[in-house]
Formats: structure tokens, sequence, C-alpha cells
């Protein structure tokens, strides 16, 4: 009886605790690996990879992150572009979530590091500029978009 009521325990407990998982930030400089031409990292079950880079180097540092809204400046319904790293050859590395053919939606989560400004096409953009990648938090929302759908 005593070993069912800590299962039931447990249980109800995983239930408060997933919510608080939610939110996420870039992954750490620790968690990013180098192969195959791209730099790639797994972290809170989402895949980030970088473009196809010409030379292998350390990464040294996290820069900040873009976030692009759905529809004008809404926080609560958008993407994130990248997160951005410096490297030890003095270059910079952008990871994007990836999903396949799918747009992970998300949210931004906290005012305090993220600010809106106009990106070079004047359309707005929030930015995170900060040295640790857990400031520059979202959350992963549950809807998705196909891309393969628009073609």
């Amino acid at each position: 009886m005593f070993k069912q009521l800590i299962c039931v325990l447990l249980l109800l407990l995983s239930y408060v605790i997933a919510p608080a998982k939610a939110e996420q930030g870039c992954p750490y400089t620790t968690q990013i690996a180098y192969a195959d031409g791209h730099y790639r990292a797994k972290d809170n079950g989402l895949h980030w990879q970088s473009p196809k880079v010409a030379s292998r180097g350390v990464i040294d540092g996290f820069i900040g992150a873009v976030f692009m809204p759905g529809e004008g400046e809404e926080r609560g319904n958008g993407y994130m572009d990248k997160c951005i790293y410096r490297t030890s050859w003095n270059g910079v590395v952008a990871l994007r979530p990836s999903s396949g053919n799918e747009v992970i939606n998300m949210s931004l989560t906290s005012t305090l590091y993220w600010r809106l400004q106009p990106d070079a096409f004047e359309l707005p953009v929030y930015t995170c500029e900060d040295s640790q990648p857990d400031n520059c938090a979202f959350k992963v929302n549950e809807k998705r978009t196909d891309l393969s759908v628009i073609r």
C-alpha cells in the first residue's frame, strides 16, 4: 500500500514539474559538437544545427539569440531564428532548431533580456544579448507548422 501511494505521488509530481521544464534557453557551449561540417547540439528534445562551415574551431562563448515574432510584435507566437556563438578562430556560428519539415512554434518567456528592435529589413525581431544561454529563455508551444505544404 505504501509503495502504491509513493508511485501515485511521484506520478502527480511529474505532472506538476513537467510544465516547469517547458522553459528553456539556447544550448550551452559544452553541449555543442562538430560533426560532418556542422556544429550540432541536442537540448531538451530540440535538435540544433549550424549551416555547413569550412573550418572547425572550439565554441568559446555564447553571444545571443534572435526570435522572430509570428505576427507583428507578438511574443507568444513565433520561432527562434538562431542562437549565436563565438569560436576560437574568431568566427561566428549560428545554430537553428530543427525538426524536419516543421517550424517549431515558440514563445518568449522572459522580458528581462529580450529587446524588440527592427532587423535589417525594418521587420520587428526580438534580440537577446547575454553571455548565459539560459537568460535567452523561450518556451516550445504545442502547435507546429508543416513546411511541406508551403511550396
